[in-house]
């Protein structure tokens, strides 16, 4: 299965050369870099949609 377009395998095997680690294992911390990132991202946006509730709240019981 083809899942990266031709720049972004260049870019994945200068990476591996450099590093001097397998093309697979760049791929792989990429990847897991990236899903840690976005799941990062989703708590931060569940946490301040929550703050948001909890400061609605707060403020119609306050009269605000």
């Amino acid at each position: 299965m083809e899942v990266l377009d031709k720049k972004l395998q260049k870019q994945v095997r200068i990476v591996s050369k450099r590093l001097g680690v397998p093309v697979g294992e760049v791929f792989r911390r990429a990847v897991s870099s990236y899903i840690g990132n976005v799941e990062e991202i989703i708590n931060l946006q569940n946490e301040l949609r929550a703050w948001d509730v909890l400061s609605a709240k707060t403020m119609r019981k306050h009269n605000f």
